[in-house]
C-alpha cells in the first residue's frame, strides 16, 4: 500500500500495539476504537509498567523509604514531562485520571464547586450531542 504525504503511517503504528497483531472475524486484523473505556497500550508502555512493577513498585507520596520515593520521583517526572509536552505552566495542572469516566466527573464537579464565571448549576444549560460518551451524559442531567 501507498502511503500519502502528510498523512499518519497507520501499518508502522499498529506494530506499537502487540493486541492490535490479532486476526478476527476471518482473519481479518483487529481494529479497536473503544479507547474512552479502556485504551489499547503500545509496547513501549507495557515495557514501562512492566519494569515499574519488577522494580519501583510503592504508593506515590505516601512513603518514605527509597522505593515510595522513587516512585515518586517517577510519577512527578511524568506529570513533567506532559507539561511540557501540553506546554502547561506546570506539572501542578496535569492531572492523571484512570479513564474518560472519571476525569469527565472531575470537570462536571470542578465546575460545579467554581467561582462565577466559571460556575455551573441547575440553571446552566449544558449542549451535548446524542453521539456523546455515557460518561459525558449523566453529570450533566
Amino acid at each position: 500500500m501507498t502511503q500519502m504525504p502528510g498523512l499518519l503511517d497507520t501499518e508502522a503504528l499498529r506494530k506499537d500495539f502487540p493486541i492490535l497483531d490479532r486476526a478476527i472475524h476471518d482473519g481479518k486484523k483487529l481494529v479497536y476504537l473503544d479507547n474512552a473505556a479502556t485504551s489499547q497500550k503500545p509496547r513501549q508502555v507495557l515495557d514501562a509498567l512492566s519494569e515499574y512493577y519488577e522494580r519501583y513498585n510503592a504508593n506515590v507520596h505516601r512513603g518514605v523509604h527509597v522505593l515510595a520515593e522513587e516512585a515518586t520521583a517517577l510519577y512527578e517526572g511524568a506529570r513533567d514531562k506532559v507539561a511540557r509536552f501540553i506546554n502547561a505552566p506546570s506539572r501542578d495542572e496535569v492531572i492523571f485520571t484512570k479513564n474518560a469516566s472519571e476525569s469527565l466527573n472531575l470537570v462536571a464537579n470542578m465546575l460545579g464547586w467554581a467561582d462565577e464565571p466559571y460556575r455551573v448549576d441547575a440553571e446552566t444549560e449544558i449542549v451535548i450531542t446524542e453521539m456523546e460518551h455515557h460518561s459525558n451524559i449523566v453529570p450533566w442531567q
